[in-house]
């Protein structure tokens, strides 16, 4: 779905796929860890300068032609290029799917100031399912491989990497075991709409 698109549905309260953060003081920092360009800090925090990062430069091309209240980085969410304890808020909303979460999630938690969330929209299997059935044999082959990541990640297991990829999907068990992992507290995950929504909090 391109950028522009997702940009509508963040505006859009009626779309069954319209799902926000949280509303915050204006004081308070936010990270979009895969933001695209911007859509989701432009219908979420449109009161403040916010802060995204995604690997798509020409996602991020895009997102600086339609705000300047976004400061946008290329990067990871495995290797985050921000000091420790500088959000109060980081943003996920259906990235760290595609990401290794034993190195993505620790780095969350570095960035977060003492008593900061993280708030992420995931992938129940049943979303790179449909995704399967409308591809060809090839990426048939890449649902397989994201089951078993996504088994493993349930399992409390190590993801496997393929090509750089460590792409999975998510249960409640799988994520609150891997975000007690990384030393999260006040977990709570669960369905909203069409996705998994994890929320979690560093310890004050």
């Amino acid at each position: 779905m391109s950028n522009l698109a997702e940009l509508k549905i963040a505006l859009d309260p009626n779309n069954p796929r319209n799902i926000l953060p949280p509303s915050l003081p204006p004081s308070h920092v936010v990270l979009d860890i895969g933001c695209g360009a911007g859509q989701t800090m432009i219908a979420s925090y449109p009161d403040r300068v916010s802060y995204g990062i995604d690997i798509s430069l020409d996602a991020l091309k895009m997102g600086r032609a339609l705000t300047d209240r976004v400061r946008f980085t290329q990067g990871t969410a495995e290797q985050l290029p921000f000091r420790s304890e500088s959000f109060d808020l980081v943003v996920a909303r259906v990235s760290l799917p595609y990401t290794n979460l034993r190195k993505s999630l620790p780095e969350i938690y570095r960035i977060l100031r003492p008593g900061g969330r993280m708030w992420a929209t995931l992938h129940p299997i049943g979303i790179p399912y449909e995704q399967a059935g409308l591809s060809n044999f090839k990426g048939k082959l890449l649902f397989l491989y994201v089951a078993v990541n996504g088994i493993l990640l349930h399992l409390g297991l190590p993801q496997l990497s393929l090509f750089g990829s460590s792409e999975s999907f998510q249960t409640c068990r799988g994520m609150r075991l891997a975000l007690e992992a990384s030393g999260f507290e006040g977990i709570s995950v669960g369905f909203q709409k069409i996705h998994l929504l994890a929320e979690a909090r560093r310890p004050s």
